[in-house]
């Protein structure tokens, strides 16, 4: 049955995601770039991590 707005009522709406997001997501050069840039946050998230912890320990301390 069709509403005021031209829309089939009896299909469902967004199920899934888009067929090109799935396309993606089996590509491997998107997990590639995924991966690297988890690895490059980790890297700088643990190196702001310890920057801040060295400086509460007083190490910088000239």
């Amino acid at each position: 049955m069709t509403g005021g707005d031209g829309v089939d009522d009896d299909e469902p709406a967004g199920d899934g995601p888009a067929p090109g997001w799935r396309a993606a997501a089996r590509d491997r050069r998107v997990w590639a770039i995924l991966a690297v840039v988890a690895f490059l946050l980790v890297c700088c998230c643990s190196a702001a991590a310890g920057t801040l912890l060295a400086l509460s320990a007083g190490l910088f301390a000239a």
